[in-house]
C-alpha cells in the first residue's frame, strides 16, 4: 500500500505548476468577472460589457442598503468594485500583473467577508466557505506567482533577453 501511495504521489508531483497556476487563476477570476459584468449597464458585445463607468442604477442602492456602505461613498464603492472586478479578473486569467491582480481580488474578498458579511464568519452555514474558495487559489497565485503559462512569464523571458 505504501508503494502504491508513493507512485500516486510521484504522479501528482508531475503535474506542472504552470497548469496548476492557470487553473487557480481561472477559478478565482470567474466569480469576480461574473459579478463585475452583472454590475454594468448598457450594451454588450458577444456577451461582454465594456462600459466600465456605466453602472446599473441599483448598484449604489445595493451598496448602501444591503452592504451598509455610507450613502455618501456607496456610489464610489460600487464603481470601484465594478472596475476592479472587470479589470483584475481578465488580468489574472492571462497572468499579466498576476500577483498584483491576485492581491487586489484577495483584498476585495476580505472586504466582502469582514466588512459586508462579518456575522457570516461565525455561522457554520455562512458564506465564509464560498469566500474561502475564492481566497485559496488567489493565495496560491500570490504566494507562488502566476506560473509559466502567463503573460508575466512571457514578459520576463522577453525582457530578460532569453528567447
Amino acid at each position: 500500500m505504501r508503494a502504491l501511495y508513493a507512485s500516486f504521489a510521484r504522479l501528482c508531483d508531475a503535474i506542472p505548476y504552470a497548469l496548476l497556476a492557470l487553473v487557480c487563476r481561472v477559478a478565482a477570476a470567474v466569480p469576480f468577472w461574473r459579478s463585475g459584468q452583472a454590475k454594468l449597464d448598457g450594451a454588450d458585445f458577444l456577451g461582454v460589457k465594456f462600459e466600465l463607468f456605466h453602472l446599473k442604477a441599483s448598484q449604489a442602492y445595493l451598496f448602501a442598503e444591503e452592504f451598509h456602505f455610507p450613502e455618501t461613498i456607496a456610489p464610489a464603492a460600487a464603481q470601484l468594485a465594478a472596475i476592479g472586478e472587470n479589470i483584475l479578473s481578465p488580468l489574472l486569467i492571462i497572468g499579466l500583473f498576476g500577483r498584483a491582480s491576485a492581491l487586489g481580488l484577495l483584498v476585495m474578498t476580505a472586504v466582502i467577508q469582514f466588512y459586508v458579511y462579518p456575522s457570516e464568519l461565525l455561522n457554520p452555514n455562512g458564506n465564509w466557505s464560498e469566500h474561502l474558495l475564492w481566497a485559496a487559489p488567489l493565495l496560491v497565485v500570490l504566494g507562488r506567482g502566476p506560473g509559466g503559462l502567463s503573460a508575466d512569464a512571457w514578459a520576463r523571458t522577453f525582457f530578460s533577453g532569453r528567447r
